[in-house]
């Protein structure tokens, strides 16, 4: 198998990325090294910047209709349905999620860029509003160029998802994803400059911290879009303050999984492992703390260990892999110490053995503990369960600590979880199930507390890109 150069892309054009720390991109299911990484160096995102700047500027791409637009963002969906395969070969390489799962994100891509085509469009960059005197429009306006810091755990995913919805709302864009996972980027801006996309519209720079804080320092960002880890978001934000760029910031929580006395437990341990499990444990609306009655706490931690003792553990290019490795090295490490950390605190940890002992494997892990857990977030395939005496103490324990994503709760009563549900600091909290999409068409969701800034829903994301700027003829006759 072939990998893309790691290029960068300053205004329609590919060039050498003419750093290097002498890294490699390892095979997360071996630990072998299978292509040099390569940095852009910061003329080379000075220049993206303005290419970006340029283009936004002389409107070039806000300029044109919003259908016009619309139509390039079709031509790329039908240029990324083509290579929905490779994608899914290099997304399972880069993130070490089994090749099943990115195969259905590589799939959805052009689905993602024709619904934003289709919001647009429905909305429009101009509308009328009511007014006695006629006259009143509504626009809507792009901040100006704006960067994409990707994460790497769903890398074509997060970056046409981005991408689609800043090109939509008439926004240039510079994207920066993760050092550990950036192939699929490449290809989409294979695909932008394949289907005409205006020079400078879409530009691409590569690397780590340095790049990352370069890009987003630049006085000509005007918007940050990221996905990624809490103290990468604060520093972030921190940069972005003081020229009140316009921030969304999707960042980490420790999501509660409440469980109710009535709940059927068998089931429950069924769908919290598959919401652990997910991408490898890898997706940050996973349920990471389990509360559950003090006096079923032992019989569900092993109900879940069991569960994950089902599950196939393999390779991520393995069409039969439920659980694949972790991304690369650090992440596991980081891992395997905050499961010492809880053995330390008095756990009881209970773990999957049958692993390879090759590539960035982690043991599935139940450890079992009361009380709030850790204080940072834990992104893998581990899991903590831990007991509470009254439905009070669940919802304050519930709320402790890092949380704000995602919350969830399990019981046979409808009606009382939806209660319980309503009083957890989340912006989604899903009853029975830990399904990784949205429960409805028009579902939208805030990050709460320190899980970030902005929120998810389609026209949320949509709407992050723009201002909003009302032009027309003043009202005559009023007294003030």
């Amino acid at each position: 198998m072939t990998y893309p150069a790691l290029r960068t892309w300053i205004g329609g054009v590919a060039e050498e990325s003419s750093e290097t720390d002498g890294t490699w991109l390892h095979d997360p299911n071996t630990g072998e090294a299978l292509a040099a990484s390569a940095s852009s160096s910061l003329d080379q995102v000075d220049r993206a910047v303005a290419a970006a700047h340029g283009a936004h500027d002389d409107g070039r791409w806000r300029g044109l209709a919003p259908e016009r637009r619309a139509d390039r963002l079709i031509a790329l969906a039908d240029w990324l349905d083509g290579r929905a395969e490779e994608v899914a070969r290099l997304d399972a390489l880069n993130s070490g999620v089994p090749i099943s799962v990115t195969r259905l994100f590589g799939g959805a891509n052009g689905a993602t860029l024709r619904d934003a085509a289709r919001r647009a469009v429905a909305i429009g960059d101009v509308r009328d509003l009511p007014s006695d005197q006629g006259g009143v429009r509504l626009h809507r306006v792009p901040w100006g160029p704006t960067a994409l810091i990707l994460p790497w755990n769903a890398p074509s995913a997060m970056a046409v998802k981005k991408t689609a919805f800043a090109l939509a709302a008439g926004a240039t864009v510079v994207l920066k994803p993760s050092s550990f996972s950036p192939w699929s980027a490449q290809l989409l801006l294979e695909g932008a400059r394949a289907v005409g996309i205006p020079e400078g519209v879409v530009g691409l720079v590569q690397g780590g911290g340095a790049v990352g804080r370069a890009l987003v320092a630049d006085e000509r960002i005007a918007a940050i879009s990221m996905t990624g880890s809490t103290p990468t978001g604060r520093a972030i934000a921190a940069t972005a303050a003081p020229r009140f760029a316009r921030l969304q910031l999707e960042l980490g929580s420790n999501n509660p999984a409440v469980v109710r006395a009535d709940a059927d437990l068998a089931k429950t341990a069924t769908a919290l492992a598959d919401g652990v499990l997910k991408l490898s444990g890898q997706w940050c609306e996973a349920p990471r703390r389990v509360l559950v009655d003090r006096a079923r706490r032992e019989e569900l931690a092993r109900l879940l260990i069991a569960e994950f003792r089902r599950r196939t553990i393999g390779s991520s290019l393995d069409d039969a892999t439920d659980v694949g490795p972790v991304a690369f090295a650090a992440r596991r490490d980081e891992l395997v110490a905050q499961r010492d950390l809880l053995a330390q605190q008095g756990a009881e940890v209970l773990r999957v053995d049958r692993v390879s002992d090759k590539g960035w494997f982690f043991e599935p892990t139940v450890a079992v503990l009361d009380g709030p857990g850790l204080a940072e977030e834990v992104f893998g395939p581990m899991i903590l369960v831990g007991g509470y005496s009254d439905e009070e103490e669940a919802v304050a324990l519930a709320n402790t600590g890092q949380v704000g994503l995602a919350g969830y709760v399990f019981s046979a009563d409808r009606e009382a979880a939806e209660a319980l549900g309503s009083r957890l600091v989340a912006g989604e909290v899903k009853i029975n199930g830990t399904s990784v999409l949205d429960m409805s068409p028009d579902s939208a969701q805030s990050f709460f507390g320190a899980s970030g800034l902005g929120g998810h829903g389609d026209d949320d994301v949509l709407d992050f890109f723009v201002g909003k700027r009302i032009v027309g003829c003043d009202r005559p006759g009023l007294p003030l």
